[in-house]
Order: structure tokens, then sequence, then C-alpha cells
């Protein structure tokens, strides 16, 4: 009976940590339900993406971007992120003004909003010389750079040709269909790239002057100094 009422407690106290620890189980279905957690707060944008054929700033819709993720990305629900482009085909006229731009040695430019549910953000501008297109067979590749808030940080873009050749270009005429892959890359905090600078008035720039804070000594001669 001493030995009954010794051992009790102490099997007791087992029993207790197991039920514990039980409950406490990492049960694979948890991260399951977690991950689908996530896509109840997803942020569906469908934006235009522009292109220049003017080689002059007149940008033009080509086709839609449509971006697809959580509002808040994180290291759990980045696998959720998705970016598509749009199939697009060149019309017979823009396919001419597209011969312009190669004869002339210019670069096709495409650009989009930075923030897919702001139209009043800054572009995000992305440009190859324009004879890459023909040189490989209209097929472009694009990635697109986002940060964890569903921001727009960058393009880049390529072709699967990596120079074009040394004898002119002449397209065929009649519309163009562009083959188009993109993918999505996962950023930090840092600044964006290739953003469309914005024009300022020369009242700004003078303002902006003014208010900057007079130079020392040093920093007017720091070179002469040295």
């Amino acid at each position: 009976a001493d030995m009954r009422r010794r051992y009790f407690p102490l099997t007791a106290a087992l029993l207790l940590g197991l039920v514990v620890l039980a409950g406490a189980s990492l049960d694979p279905e948890d991260d399951e339900d977690e991950n689908r957690g996530d896509t109840s707060d997803q942020n569906v944008a469908s934006v235009i993406l522009e292109h220049d054929l003017e080689g002059n700033g007149a940008w033009t819709p080509r086709g839609r971007l449509t971006y697809t993720g959580p509002k808040m990305v994180t290291s759990k629900s980045k696998r959720l992120v998705s970016v598509r482009i749009e199939q697009v085909e060149l019309t017979s006229a823009q396919a001419e003004k597209l011969q312009a731009l190669i004869d002339g040695g210019m670069q096709y430019r495409v650009r989009i909003q930075s923030d897919v549910s702001n139209p009043e953000s800054q572009k995000v501008m992305a440009s190859i010389p324009a004879c890459m297109l023909p040189t490989a067979n209209f097929h472009e590749i694009y990635r697109v750079h986002v940060d964890q808030y569903g921001h727009i940080r960058g393009l880049w873009y390529q072709t699967l040709a990596t120079a074009c050749p040394p004898e002119p270009i002449k397209l065929k005429g009649g519309p163009v269909q562009l083959v188009t892959s993109v993918s999505v890359d996962m950023e930090g905090r840092g600044p964006k790239l290739a953003v469309e600078p914005k024009a300022k008035s020369p009242e700004q720039t003078m303002e902006e002057e003014k208010a900057k804070p007079p130079q020392t000594f040093f920093q007017k001669y720091w070179m002469y100094i040295i």
C-alpha cells in the first residue's frame, strides 16, 4: 500500500504530461490549414501593360498584367503570388511602327504601374533594342520584382536573343504574334527599380535648390585640401 501511494503521484504526473504533449503535437494538416487560410485575403488586380511604338513617349495599351497574391506577403504565403501577362498580337500597323524602331536603332519600351491598386502610381519601365524581338522570333521573357505589399519594384525584360544580327532586319509584314513568358521574384524593401522619372517644373527645381542646406567650407573645397 505504501508503494502504491508513493508511485501514484509519479504515474499521474506522467499521464498528464502525455496528455499535454498529445494536445501540443504538430499536425501537418495544421500547416496546410494555415496556408489555406492565407488565400482568404487574396488581392487580384488586372492592370494595363503599355508600350511605346513611336519612340517618343507615346504610350499605348498593349495588353493586361494580372497580379494575384495576399495583401501582405509572408515567407509562407509568397508561393501564392502569381503574375500573368496577356499573350497579344501586334497588328500590321503596329508591326510597321516596330519596323521603324528597328530601322532607327531604337529601343522597344514597356511600362506598368508600380502599385497594382493605384493607377496614378509611378510607372516601372523596361526596354530592349527593338531588333531583338524579331531576332528571337518574338519570344520575350519578363521577370516581375514584387515586394511584400504587392508593389512592383522592377521589371526584368529580355528575349531569347542576346544580340542583334549585323545585317538589316526586315519584317515580313502583317500581324505579329508575341510569345510571352513571365515569372515573379519576391524582393525586400529595397528601392524601386527603373521607375519612370516625373518631370519637374522650373519652380519646383528652384524651391528644392533653396531648401538645400548651405555647404560647409570643407564640403566645397575638400578636393583641393586633399
